[in-house]
């Protein structure tokens, strides 16, 4: 076998999983064919290796017995080619061989690994780090815009993948504390915050994310929102985990309270309750209170207040509104230019229209606002609720 064959395979492994050639999806096209998949992904992780059919058997199916291995295992090989849309070419362009005995990867078909290339961007970043570090960062940016999520993350059970998947996780936490460094010290705090709020996304449990995100903010001077994002992470990391905060997390809190803040950003004497967040976090705490709720059953709601008679001021006399009024354990964010989105932990649809009744009714700004409140309980759509005020 000498050189690449013609035939390109476009596979994505971080944050889904996906095979396409000549840009149709060969997953989706055979979505239900759950076990070809599982043994393309082991031999596609495992491609500078060789099995026997036995050892192939040991590693995927220890629990399943079969008559026939070898046939079983032949078959299988013939439906996953037909999946690949291989069946009708020569032998030597099929993915996986038999030689000998044993079962291969091709190395001459010719793939393109998110992964492979998302690895190869942070070696790249390592090593330009001390040399010439905006071309790190150059590197590291474009490592952490491919990493979209855990490596093949619909494998929940199947153990020779973990190790693979904290590698790559280990990966992006260097490629994101590197990067941050390489920004802080162009002062490009925005850009810290935008990868933060990506990263909490992809892991709202990774501490680090949380620290440098609060950081950046209270180096653009937005104390009152580092200070309530502390509240609700340090509030979600002991309902979730019963954790106290970290060492680290209480030195960040000493810095935030000892920093002077300015006027127009100062937290009033009354601290504020409830959290106010970007909506890229609002969506990941949104996500987390839905799977709690599967687990638990414990309530939640969210809900949306639109500013009809639209005015910054306005919106800013709201969120200061919002933040007095709701609870602590309760979070909202500027969905759109004239929208809160508002969730509220442990309340049901009932109990959150009673609470938009009492926030708007205590909420007057004459005629200059009118407000109405659409209510989603527990994931649900529903009908709009509310009142206005005029």
């Amino acid at each position: 076998m000498t050189g690449k064959s013609s035939i390109l395979y476009n596979i994505t492994t971080l944050g889904q999983f996906d095979v396409v050639k000549n840009n149709d999806s060969l997953v989706m096209s055979a979505s239900s064919s759950k076990k070809l998949w599982e043994l393309y992904k082991f031999l596609l992780i495992h491609r500078n290796q060789k099995f026997t059919p036995d050892s192939l058997a040991d590693q995927l199916w220890v629990s399943e017995s079969y008559s026939d291995l070898r046939g079983t295992l032949r078959r299988q090989m013939h439906r996953l080619r037909q999946i690949l849309k291989e069946e009708s070419a020569d032998e030597n362009s099929w993915t996986i061989l038999f030689s000998s005995g044993y079962y291969i990867w091709n190395s001459s078909v010719s793939i393109k690994v998110d992964s492979d290339i998302f690895e190869a961007e942070v070696a790249e970043g390592d090593l330009y780090l001390q040399e010439n570090p905006t071309e790190a960062l150059r590197h590291y940016l474009m490592a952490i815009a491919l990493y979209k999520g855990d490596y093949l993350p619909d494998l929940l059970n199947q153990h020779w993948v973990f190790s693979v998947r904290n590698h790559y996780r280990r990966l992006y936490l260097k490629a994101v504390e590197n990067a941050v460094k390489l920004l802080t010290s162009k002062h490009a705090f925005d850009e810290i915050i935008r990868i933060c709020q990506a990263a909490i996304r992809i892991d709202v449990h990774e501490e680090m994310f949380h620290i440098h995100y609060m950081k950046a903010l209270a180096a653009k001077g937005l104390l009152k929102d580092a200070l309530l994002h502390y509240e609700q992470i340090t509030g979600f990391y002991f309902r979730e985990m019963g954790l106290k905060p970290s060492r680290e997390m209480r030195e960040l809190y000493n810095v935030l309270t000892s920093e002077p803040v300015s006027a127009p950003s100062a937290i009033k004497e009354h601290v504020y309750n409830a959290h106010y967040c970007e909506p890229d976090v609002f969506k990941s705490i949104s996500e987390l209170e839905h799977k709690r709720n599967e687990r638990s059953g414990e309530d939640y709601s969210i809900g949306y207040l639109t500013i009809d008679k639209f005015s910054e001021p306005t919106m800013q006399l709201m969120k200061d509104h919002l933040l007095g009024h709701l609870r602590k354990s309760d979070c909202f964010t500027r969905w759109n230019e004239r929208q809160f989105a508002v969730l509220l932990s442990g309340a049901n649809r009932d109990q959150m229209k009673m609470i938009f009744d009492r926030l708007l009714g205590n909420f007057s700004e004459g005629d200059v606002f009118s407000a109405e409140g659409s209510l989603e309980g527990q994931g649900d759509q529903e009908g709009r609720e509310g009142r206005e005020k005029h």
